[in-house]
């Protein structure tokens, strides 16, 4: 694994990279190519990120989360606030990873990458 997929994978699991960490990334920017590398090779393993589903509704907060099923499906799994301290799960299936992929990076930056913004051209 590269630095930069390193760097990439604890964005993408904590959510937050250090200053230093940033001015690691090419540009400051995340590239989708290497994001979407990474998360396609991950996904492999069944979940993106963490290795297990994350947990459902209250407890589980506010996340986005891609599951890999054993019969070649990807499913988009969103825990989102419905209101005070309230979450609901919802779940969106794609027959490609390609899609799925795309999805989860446009959410992810809509919703939070610390800062960081999408290279979308690389």
């Amino acid at each position: 694994m590269t630095r930069e997929q390193e760097l990439l994978l604890k964005l993408f699991t904590t959510g937050h990279l250090n200053v230093p960490e940033r001015s690691e990334l090419p540009g400051g920017a995340v590239r989708a190519s290497v994001a979407r590398e990474l998360i396609t090779e991950r996904l492999r393993h069944g979940w993106f990120p963490g290795d297990k589903q994350f947990t459902l509704g209250n407890v589980g907060g506010e996340y986005l989360q891609l599951e890999l099923t054993k019969s070649g499906q990807v499913i988009l799994h969103r825990n989102t606030e419905a209101g005070v301290q309230q979450y609901i799960h919802q779940t969106k299936e794609f027959r490609s990873t390609e899609s799925a992929v795309g999805e989860f990076l446009r959410e992810r930056e809509q919703r939070d990458l610390d800062g960081l913004k999408i290279e979308w051209g690389s």
